[in-house]
C-alpha cells in the first residue's frame, strides 16, 4: 500500500485541503495522494487497513493506548502511531 499520512473518518464539514495542506497547490501537488478516506471509526482497524500494524491483537498488545473508537468530531494532528510514523486525522459524522 502507498504511504498515507492523512485519514479523513466519514464526511467533514470543511475542505480537506484547508485541514492538511498549505493551499490548492499543495493540496493537489501532494497531500491528495497522501490522503485515506473511510468511515471505520475503530483506529486499530484503521491502522491494520493502512499495513501499518499486522493485525489488531498485536495493537492490543504492544500499543494499548491505540485502543481508541474515534466517533465524536475531530481534528487529531500528528498522533504517533510507530516509531517515526505520524498520522492527521480529521473525524466528522
Amino acid at each position: 500500500m502507498k504511504y498515507i499520512e492523512n485519514v479523513v473518518i466519514g464526511n467533514i464539514d470543511t475542505c480537506e485541503s484547508d485541514l492538511f495542506a498549505y493551499d490548492e497547490k499543495d493540496w493537489c501537488q501532494n497531500e491528495v495522494d497522501k490522503t485515506y478516506y473511510t468511515n471505520e471509526r475503530f483506529l486499530p482497524k484503521i491502522l491494520v487497513a493502512l499495513g501499518i500494524y499486522p493485525s489488531v491483537s498485536e495493537i492490543r498488545r504492544n500499543k494499548p493506548d491505540l485502543m481508541i473508537t474515534l466517533s465524536a468530531k475531530d481534528f487529531i494532528s500528528k498522533l504517533k502511531v510507530a516509531k517515526k510514523r505520524y498520522l492527521w486525522i480529521a473525524i466528522g459524522e
